[in-house]
């Protein structure tokens, strides 16, 4: 741990991530005192949010890289990870929370649109979502379960690109891309918007053939986001989303193989079929719809209060069966906001609750070359997790804001199979959980603070581990529960920009995944772990914008996160790994880099990350290879007679031709950790909008 901490300390590191939309002026963009933080209900500039929060635009999501995808823009941010082990399959890691996830996206709380995305179940589908129709991202890191719920790992709100605004335009877009490896797409928006109203969609097509053997995807996405004021008084909003995604799994690779062709498929073996003879994939429509009600009653207290509902229908065939599933999900979650004392002490009081309740139904069955055979298991699951919470924050003398949350968590599940006789339901309840946050700030002027915080965290194992591949049910799986200490400090110096946080996570009844020969999966309590993490960012503008200046930003940027992630109190089997290093949880990871833009409308962007190794087995008998990827776009954008904006692009990726595992199974059985990156690669693209 010394050694890299005395490695940060000549590290230049950024806080570029924290830009307003790219409608926004370059000067307003870069001041920390304009980043509005909407987490934790607040809506204070981010110099006076007592958190560690980043923030991306539009800008990061869609201009930086060029494959309309999150897992690199979620890449540029400190203590966060996101994997696609192959193109559509989504890994999001918050401050080590990855260790729990095979696949998909879990221990993560998401929101979109203030909907609950992640469901009663504890998964989400964030796979379902376009990065072309999200506006902005707000991560949220560490417990946050004082006003979110259960999650150890951290919290994700999500924006569309629509809101209500009285000088809103009219506008449409239409862009396409190609790429290499088959990349292509299109994207076609229109928004439309008056004094009162404010009305999005957008669909998107991408599809790719893959760097690898088996590993094609093609994904639709509609999303539809409307806002309505019925009066001064009452705003009512609706968000609609519908996907069809599909994407095969090559699956992962052992060093040998992994080496000797990085772009196979897993093979077959004596025991088990390949990736390609069981034509193994993911199929997936999700359906999403919710409604939004905000009350104003007064300028003090106004509440808002959402309900959704979701559909998704899932198929996996796998190399050992073939999974039928079936998901539908109910929820609201309602919060009121009350500013109990304006003069004196300014206090304000958020309290609110959240209910969501899944049904699911999985059925397995053979796999005969991707197609379902003899039924194995016939199960049904029910999922139920509630919250109340409240939060008192105060503005207290000489500069100080201080912050106290509470909430209670509940979760419940109940387990049937009816392919077996006599059919039993096996309920699962755990007990309710009382989780505080307390949290203090002070500023330093008007350009600096300063934020201490102790939070706490409990995590219920999800459907897929108390229920995973394997097939068994698990009946003895227990939460995580754990406690966060953190502080930090963050501010503005002229140009200089600065985001410095230290914490210190205690969990316990740490849950990890196992496998077996096959490749199914099954999870157990590892113990407990000790988490400590320093997350830094810093940026520096090297010219001052103006107007009639062919330079309008010029900055280097760079976000370093440096960890030491250790087991306690772990048996594995007859061996104690008490002390090794957390699985998948690299010690160093440096981002770095640079942006320009120039009045006559070219830019750039240049993006390098640097991964350290880190274990991929609890034994850390296997570790990683040190990964080094240069991503580069440049760009040229103008508005045309005042109404037209053209934008074309090339970007490159992986041009160092480097040969790398973006995503590792960690734990895999018989060493079959590696999932192949692409090689160098191009993407090319162009936009064209008009507003009215």
């Amino acid at each position: 741990m010394l050694k890299y901490s005395l490695l940060f300390l000549f590290l230049p590191i950024s806080l570029f991530a924290q830009q307003t939309p790219s409608n926004r002026s370059v000067t307003d963009s870069i001041q920390l005192a304009e980043v509005t933080v909407r987490g934790y209900e607040t809506n204070r500039p981010l110099l006076e949010t007592a958190a560690s929060v980043n923030v991306l635009s539009g800008k990061e999501l869609n201009q930086r890289f060029g494959t309309p995808a999150l897992v690199p823009a979620f890449n540029t941010l400190p203590g966060v990870r996101m994997d696609e082990r192959s193109p559509g399959s989504y890994r999001l890691s918050i401050r080590g929370s990855l260790i729990r996830s095979p696949f998909g996206v879990r221990n993560v709380k998401v929101y979109w649109n203030e909907l609950p995305m992640t469901d009663a179940g504890g998964g989400t589908y964030l796979n379902a979502l376009d990065v072309r129709s999200i506006g902005r991202v707000e991560v949220i890191k560490g417990p946050s379960g004082s006003l979110y719920g259960a999650g150890t790992g951290g919290t994700v709100l999500l924006s569309g690109q629509a809101s209500p605004s009285g000088d809103q335009a009219n506008r449409a877009e239409v862009s396409a891309l190609a790429g290499s490896y088959g990349l292509s797409g299109q994207n076609y928006t229109i928004q439309t918007g008056q004094n009162n109203s404010a009305i999005s969609l957008n669909y998107g097509h991408l599809q790719s053939d893959g760097y690898r053997a088996n590993s094609r995807m093609y994904r639709d996405n509609l999303s539809l986001s409307a806002t309505f004021a019925v009066n001064p008084k009452q705003t009512v909003s609706v968000m609609g989303l519908y996907s069809d995604l599909m994407y095969q799994t090559p699956g992962g690779l052992t060093q040998a193989q992994f080496l000797a062709d990085p772009r196979q498929a897993r093979p077959s073996t004596r025991v088990t079929p390949g990736s390609v003879d069981q034509r193994a994939a993911i199929y997936q429509k999700t359906g999403y719809l919710g409604f939004s009600h905000q009350y104003r009653w007064n300028d003090r207290i106004q509440n808002t209060t959402v309900l959704f509902g979701s559909l998704t229908d899932f198929a996996n065939p796998f190399i050992t069966n073939y999974e039928k599933r079936a998901d539908q999900g109910i929820g609201g979650r309602t919060v009121t906001r009350w500013q109990m004392i304006e003069a004196g002490v300014p206090t304000q009081l958020v309290f609110g609750g959240e209910w969501q309740n899944n049904f699911t139904i999985t059925r397995n069955y053979g796999n005969r070359r991707g197609q379902p055979d003899t039924l194995q298991s016939d199960d049904e699951f029910r999922a139920s997790q509630s919250v109340l919470f409240a939060q008192l924050e105060a503005n207290l003398p000489f500069g100080i804001i201080a912050t106290a949350g509470l909430s209670r968590n509940e979760v419940s599940y109940r387990f049937t199979r009816f392919s077996d006789q006599p059919i039993v339901s096996q309920p699962r309840g755990f007990q309710p959980v009382w989780l505080p946050r307390v949290a203090l700030l002070k500023k330093i002027g008007d350009h600096v603070s300063v934020f201490a915080s102790v939070s706490t965290g409990y995590s219920a194992p999800t459907i897929q581990e108390v229920r995973p591949s394997a097939g068994t049910f698990n009946p003895t799986l227990e939460p995580e529960q754990g406690t966060n200490l953190e502080a930090a400090v963050r501010g503005q110096l002229n140009r200089f920009q600065f985001d410095l946080a230290v914490y210190q996570f205690r969990l316990r009844q740490t849950i990890v995944r196992r496998s077996v020969e096959s490749g199914a999966e099954y999870f157990i309590n590892a113990g407990a772990t000790n988490q400590k993490g320093l997350e830094a960012q810093l940026a520096y503008n090297l010219v001052v914008p103006k107007p009639a200046a062919l330079w309008q930003t010029v900055r280097v940027w760079n976000s370093t996160t440096v960890t030491n992630y250790r087991f306690k109190n772990y048996q594995q089997g007859t061996a104690d790994v008490s002390g090794n290093r957390v699985t998948g949880v690299p010690p160093l990871v440096v981002v770095t880099g640079f942006d320009a833009e120039t009045r006559l409308g070219f830019y750039a962007h240049l993006t390098h990350q640097f991964i350290d190794k880190f274990p991929l087995d609890d034994a850390n008998a296997f570790t990683s290879d040190i990964a080094r990827m240069l991503n580069a776009t440049l760009g040229f954008r103008k508005t045309l007679a005042k109404r037209w904006t053209l934008d074309a692009y090339v970007s490159g990726d992986n041009l160092l031709d480097q040969t790398y595992s973006l995503g590792y199974d960690l734990n895999a059985f018989g060493g079959r950790f590696y999932n192949a990156a692409p090689r160098r690669n191009f993407t090319g693209g162009v936009r064209l909008a008009v507003r009215w």
